[in-house]
């Protein structure tokens, strides 16, 4: 073939294609998880900016981002307006307050005054809600003691005995003044469980209590024990 008839075809060529815009991917972002909703629309609108300028992609993620982040930064203005941020922050801080009360019925001290959930005391539970002594509480942590260690869980039977004499033993002790203790108030003791003595529990913790109303005030002798009294 004669190279000079011969038609050349030339190479194609591929235009590099815009590159997507940060701005509009931070204001979708912000849009979407309503962190800083102004910020997401100042964002969006930077962008629309820069693409315009630019030539670059993402037109519609800061259209999106602009309108998520105006519909959030309204409802920020209506529950500032109305005080829900101020209800919501309220329960978020009774909420946290309300966990940080929270105890492991193992890691109760002597001195503890403490409520059970739904104030049934005969239920087992494993967290309690520690409360000041001077307010309304189902019972008072007396004292604790360990029993003898054994590979074998020794069963309920074979630790109540032990529990009933020496909770006895510590109660009396720990409100050697029998007339402060409430007629209603009764001897009353957490022991480990099957399960808890195979992780190593090995302790007794005894308390006063009631399972009708409450008790107010501390029962022990010398009045409500100072914080660098409740070690056990």
């Amino acid at each position: 073939m004669d190279p000079s008839t011969q038609s050349w075809q030339p190479y194609p060529q591929y235009a590099r294609r815009p590159s997507v815009n940060g701005m509009s991917i931070a204001s979708l972002v912000l849009g979407i998880v309503c962190c800083l909703p102004p910020l997401g629309l100042v964002f969006g609108l930077i962008a629309l900016s820069q693409i315009k300028r630019k030539g670059e992609r993402g037109k519609g993620m800061a259209v999106a981002g602009i309108v998520l982040s105006s519909i959030s930064t309204l409802l920020v203005l209506v529950a500032l307006a109305t005080g829900g941020i101020g209800d919501a922050w309220d329960g978020f801080r009774k909420g946290m307050d309300e966990a940080s009360r929270s105890r492991s019925t193992l890691d109760l001290h002597k001195g503890d005054c403490f409520n059970v959930p739904g104030d049934e005391l005969e239920r087992e539970t494993a967290t309690v809600r520690v409360v000041d002594c001077a307010k309304e509480h189902d019972a008072e942590v007396t004292g604790a003691f360990k029993l003898e260690k054994s590979d074998a869980w020794p069963g309920e039977a074979a630790v109540e005995p032990v529990a009933e004499k020496r909770c006895t033993e510590i109660n009396n002790a720990y409100a050697a003044d029998a007339s402060a203790v409430p007629d209603r108030a009764e001897m009353y003791y957490y022991m480990p469980s099957a399960r808890s003595w195979r992780l190593g529990d090995r302790s007794v913790t005894c308390a006063f209590a009631v399972t009708e109303g409450k008790l107010k005030g501390s029962v022990r002798s010398g009045g409500i024990p100072s914080a660098d009294e409740t070690g056990s």
